[in-house]
């Protein structure tokens, strides 16, 4: 919170009445800046005050809270009123999530009283998992876990929490699932009421890639020792910000290959431009979204990555659903013209290009036949309309 007014109103150091004019919505704030004042004083002990802004509150349509749920710093008890008072509003708890302020205290209550896509997404944020394995021990108590989603926890305990001091214990208890050597069969025995069904189900592909951003992360007690965390150190040519001599690349190359996943993930978010430049192209699909979380990415490097043709579409998605680098029209750019992006992305892009970048994607032959016809109609209406105005002058 930076905004010097928004504090002082919070702190009771203004009039009454500008608290009052602040909860009616008649301050120079934003729309960001209204909201947490009004979930912060929806129980102020001037009536007038709450009243007021537990009416500004429900005047918010669900669009607008879709809008700025994600992307702007709310204080942690606007995404928990979000999350816990609104929930029931599926679309708004979902933009609660994407905020990487949202506090652990809160996904735990999510965790256990969350269902069907809600734990999708939290299990999808492998970062926030490894930073705070208190949320999945939440997840493994929720009483309407579905068989996929159990699978999809056996996976992530066997991969990065085995030697945590509560989490396989709770696993087996909950649903008697035992971790064995790495690569071992899954089976579930009948679980107690509430729980999971024993009968046979498809299982989807083991880990997901994460979905929602998370911050400078530190590997919790529950990461598998390999390397210790006491003796994890990041390669020092991973760290220098400046460029790499070929020697320094390939010695850091040779590295990352003798890492462990989470010290991959952490290197992700911590080193540097050359790191990330390998570790983007990495087999595991967390380290992957972990680059495009770390804080230390350039647009410049978005732009690349939108450029490369060996990436996987789930993190074409997580380009394109990041409204800050898609601002940028070369990335923008970039994303119409590879052809391994999917379809229902490039589509919503296609209006932003310019005539002559228009024109070039109707020539690409690299580009899908579906991407070009799309590009043509957007070409003749706009010229149509030209031609039409050119006519009425």
């Amino acid at each position: 919170m930076t905004n010097p007014l928004v504090e002082r109103i919070l702190a009771g150091e203004t009039p009454a009445q500008v608290k009052r004019a602040a909860a009616k919505g008649a301050l120079p704030l934003s729309r960001e800046e209204f909201v947490e004042l009004w979930v912060l004083l929806r129980n102020d002990q001037d009536p007038e005050v709450r009243i007021a802004c537990k009416e500004s509150l429900a005047a918010l349509k669900e669009e607008e809270w879709d809008a700025l749920l994600p992307g702007y710093e709310f204080h942690s008890e606007v995404l928990d009123f979000a999350i816990r008072v609104l929930g029931k509003n599926e679309r708004i708890r979902k933009a609660a999530l994407k905020n990487r302020a949202v506090a652990v205290e809160t996904l735990e209550w999510l965790g256990e009283n969350g269902e069907g896509e809600i734990l999708d997404l939290m299990l999808d944020n492998q970062v926030r998992l490894l930073r705070e394995p208190s949320i999945l021990e939440a997840i493994l108590r929720n009483r309407t876990l579905s068989s996929s989603q159990v699978r999809r926890i056996y996976d992530l305990v066997e991969q990065f929490f085995r030697t945590h001091p509560r989490i396989p214990a709770l696993l087996e208890r909950r649903f008697g699932l035992k971790l064995g050597a790495a690569g071992g069969a899954f089976t579930m025995n009948v679980p107690e009421p509430g729980g999971v069904s024993a009968g046979p189900e498809a299982i989807p592909s083991p880990i997901q890639p994460s979905v929602v951003p998370g911050l400078g992360m530190k590997e919790p007690a529950g990461v598998q020792p390999e390397p210790s965390h006491e003796a994890l150190e990041l390669p020092p040519e991973a760290l220098v910000e400046e460029d790499l001599s070929a020697e320094q690349y390939k010695s850091l190359y040779q590295q990352i290959l003798a890492m462990s996943i989470p010290a991959k993930i952490e290197l992700a978010l911590k080193g540097n431009k050359e790191a990330r430049s390998l570790l983007i192209r990495d087999s595991n699909k967390v380290v992957q979204e972990a680059v495009l979380d770390s804080p230390k990415l350039s647009e410049l490097e978005i732009e690349s990555f939108a450029r490369q043709r060996n990436l996987s579409e789930d993190l074409f998605r997580k380009m394109a659903r990041n409204k800050e680098w898609t601002k940028r029209y070369s990335v923008v750019k970039s994303l119409v013209a590879n052809p391994k992006v999917p379809i229902g992305l490039v589509l919503q892009f296609l209006p932003r290009l310019t005539d002559l970048d228009l024109k070039l994607t109707i020539k690409d032959r690299n580009i899908s036949d579906a991407i070009r016809r799309e590009a043509r109609k957007l070409w003749d209406a706009r010229n149509s309309r030209k031609t039409a105005a050119y006519k009425k002058k």
